[in-house]
């Protein structure tokens, strides 16, 4: 007969449904967005269309957030962000979107956001050698709860070279070491253009795989691999709109690679924080997987309204990233380790194969162990940890339903919700 055990971790998981309030964040490259140059003209890349695109590409997607890179300078930072409030945001008689403060002196990020939804309490620079890395700090208002939402955006080095991976690197060198010194629990979201080739570039794995594993970040529809002109990963390239260079201003030769993303913290993975990514909701906006060395607009693109498909391809050389996320004290599905350095990462929801893996500094067993929402346990096994080697095991014979697993050994003690389902 199955034993019954109660695990006090478990008692602190809502294994009810509440209704929820979502919230939809957009990151988009603007390129050159009044910034002239030699090859990007007012000509070719006109401030004054490009707001024009960029509202109808708002309009159709209705984010709550908005961080972007590529702000252009051309009078200030300050002018171009109130440029796309009027002409791009508040528009139509709408009036809740305000802007951040900009930093920086050429090409920085920008953040928008609903004045209804969210409150800005600050925004810290982390500065480097090649350009500001900005953060964001969001209270999320009409919730029970106090809750913050941590928006980074950055505009990582661009180009190929072994020089332009080292920058990279050293940019989220910079960023990893203000977040290890800041020593907050709460909710992060790294956003932007990160100009990475492949995951195994070594700013992508500082992000995923940091030295301390309390910071790392995840990718919420898990597609790892060398993106750079590779078919596998042609549902999610976001960056070329354009096949010809019928325009000086865009870079071209089709849709080949994927800079652009949105990466989440364990406590929205996991919900901890009153914060949880929506399963299924990242999109690169337009891509349908069609696209491959091809632009936006050919073959002809039904996943959105043609007016929308004109306007991506007219905006930028990019694709915007969406994600959604739910609010509110009823999220939690896990509790977070009571050892920051070790933390588990388990795929969900599952089917029939339970897919976990460890991140931690340190090699030690760790018992995992499978309960009913009643406290039944099904199954439990001994794992010799071993970061990132995904451990799997069969629960076909499961009933679909809520479960819960625990990881527990000494000094660790930390348990997820899971659903399965078919």
């Amino acid at each position: 007969m199955k034993k019954i055990f109660l695990i006090p971790t478990i008692l602190l998981i809502s294994l009810f449904t509440f209704s929820q309030e979502t919230v939809k964040l957009m990151f988009y490259n603007l390129l050159n967005f009044n910034n002239y140059t030699s090859y990007c003209t007012s000509e070719n890349n006109s401030h004054v269309n490009k707001a024009n695109y960029l509202k109808t590409i708002v309009l159709n997607q209705q984010p709550d957030i908005l961080a972007v890179c590529e702000v252009g300078t051309n009078v200030s930072a300050s002018y171009t962000l109130n440029y796309i409030l009027g002409n791009s945001l508040n528009v139509n008689g709408e009036t809740k979107w305000l802007a951040a403060s900009p930093t920086g002196s050429y090409l920085v990020n920008g953040l928008f956001y609903d004045k209804n939804k969210f409150q800005l309490i600050s925004q810290p620079v982390v500065t480097t050698e090649v350009r500001d890395i900005n953060i964001y700090k969001l209270k999320c208002l009409d919730q029970e709860e106090t809750t913050y939402f941590n928006i980074i955006v950055a505009h990582l080095k661009a180009g190929n070279s072994s020089q332009d991976a080292s920058d990279r690197a050293s940019m989220i060198d910079e960023l990893m070491e203000y977040l290890q010194n800041l020593g907050s629990n709460e909710n992060f979201v790294i956003v932007g253009d990160f100009n990475v080739y492949t995951d195994s570039e070594q700013a992508f794995q500082k992000l995923i795989n940091p030295v301390n594993p309390a910071l790392a970040f995840y990718d919420p529809i898990n597609k790892m691999g060398d993106w750079n002109n590779n078919y596998s990963f042609r549902a999610y390239h976001t960056q070329s709109t354009h096949s010809d260079s019928d325009s000086d201003c865009h870079s071209y030769g089709g849709m080949d690679d994927r800079f652009d993303f949105i990466l989440i913290s364990s406590s929205i993975k996991d919900g901890t924080y009153d914060i949880k990514y929506k399963t299924n909701s990242y999109w690169a906006v337009g891509q349908d997987g069609l696209r491959y060395n091809n632009s936006i607009n050919y073959p002809t693109n039904t996943t959105l309204p043609a007016e929308v498909i004109e306007a991506l391809y007219n905006m930028s050389d990019h694709l915007p990233v969406v994600s959604e996320f739910y609010l509110g004290e009823h999220n939690s599905v896990g509790s977070l380790s009571s050892d920051p350095l070790f933390y588990a990462n388990v795929l969900n929801p599952v089917s029939d194969v339970l897919q976990y893996q460890y991140k931690t500094n340190s090699i030690e067993k760790v018992k995992m162990s499978l309960f009913s929402v009643s406290g039944v346990e099904m199954f439990s096994s001994e794992d010799l940890t071993k970061n990132n080697f995904v451990f799997t095991k069969d629960i076909s014979w499961l009933a679909n339903g809520i479960y819960i697993i625990n990881f527990s050994a000494e000094g660790i003690n930390q348990s997820f919700r899971i659903v399965k389902c078919e």
